[in-house]
């Protein structure tokens, strides 16, 4: 029988607690009153805490936190329905219902469309709805800063972003993140994809606020953004590379996912599988215990980097010349 070290035991019944504490938190639409507001933030300073999010992206079982998540949503939703202007509530509620879709839920889709095409579609339909519910707490958490923020969003994004401080990054990311998640899961469609210059301003004004938010997330979007589209529709591979070497600068090279992005987006669109091999081959070779805040997005990232070595035959149409 395996042997848990100290930080795995510290770990697991962190994660039981979670569902514990949902349990205790139900109480919260009961009627009986049994927690006060100040009693609330203090169950929900738990979850946004350091240590409620080190359980989770320190962790190294994937598998483990896919089954953990859902519990932890709800909690946070059950927290929040009780305490609606609580703005880092609103944080955690949005960045996790976005991260929970895309590494999860969108990430399964993918991987499915070749041998199970209804359940991939069944999937996306609910990534996109995940990615919206993150994206609109995380609105909701800056509209209660910024009133009306999101209709101003869309009707003057260059002048509602431009009043946005350097605190405001996180939400203002999650909200963007959310937001081309659910495009991403819906190409077709089109009142959607409509929207997508709302995203990139705000990518863009998180940007020049913090350019080394989550380890220089916001670079790793372009990366793909910029990219995955043709230069005949406004991307640029260049741009894609010049926000690759930057995330890489940032993170001293200890991110695999960076690797995996200009990957599967501008080595793919290429079609140069050298390119492609080489950077995933460099994914591969991170340690991910290097950085233990890195330590899940690290084996995410070389787990995706493996599943696209191995779809290379289907991405390149010279494979076989290249690889024989």
């Amino acid at each position: 029988m395996n042997s848990m070290t100290l930080p795995d035991i510290r770990n697991r019944l962190l994660l039981t607690s979670y569902s514990i504490v949902f349990a205790f938190v139900l109480l919260l639409g009961s009627g009986c009153g049994a927690l006060r507001r100040a009693e609330i933030r203090s169950v929900a300073g738990i979850f946004s805490g350091p240590s409620g999010s080190n359980v989770f992206v320190q962790d190294d079982d994937p598998e483990l936190i896919r089954d953990a998540l859902p519990f932890v949503l709800k909690t946070y939703e059950a927290l929040l329905a009780s305490d609606p202007k609580n703005r880092d509530l609103c944080l955690t509620t949005g960045d996790a219902f976005v991260k929970y879709a895309s590494a999860f839920v969108h990430a399964d889709a993918k991987r499915l469309e070749k041998v199970d095409f209804q359940r991939a579609q069944s999937l996306r339909r609910r990534a996109k709805k995940l990615y919206l519910r993150g994206r609109n707490y995380a609105l909701a958490g800056l509209t209660l800063d910024y009133p009306d923020f999101e209709k101003k969003l869309r009707e003057d994004p260059q002048q509602v972003l431009h009043a946005l401080s350097d605190k405001d990054v996180p939400l203002l990311f999650w909200a963007a993140a959310g937001w081309a998640g659910a495009i991403s899961t819906d190409v077709n469609n089109m009142s959607l994809v409509a929207e997508l210059p709302v995203v990139e301003a705000m990518m863009c004004r998180s940007l020049e606020l913090d350019e080394d938010f989550e380890g220089g997330a916001i670079h790793e979007f372009f990366i793909t953004y910029e990219g995955s589209r043709s230069e005949a529709i406004g991307g640029s591979a260049e741009r894609a590379r010049d926000h690759f070497a930057r995330v890489v600068q940032l993170t001293r090279g200890e991110k695999a996912s960076p690797y995996v992005s200009l990957a599967s987006s501008v080595a793919v669109r290429k079609q140069d599988y050298q390119m492609f091999k080489d950077l995933l081959q460099k994914a591969l070779a991170i340690d991910p215990d290097a950085v233990p805040k890195w330590r899940l997005a690290n084996i995410l990232a070389q787990e995706k980097a493996q599943w696209l070595l191995d779809l290379s035959a289907d991405l390149f149409l010279d494979y076989e010349e290249a690889e024989p």
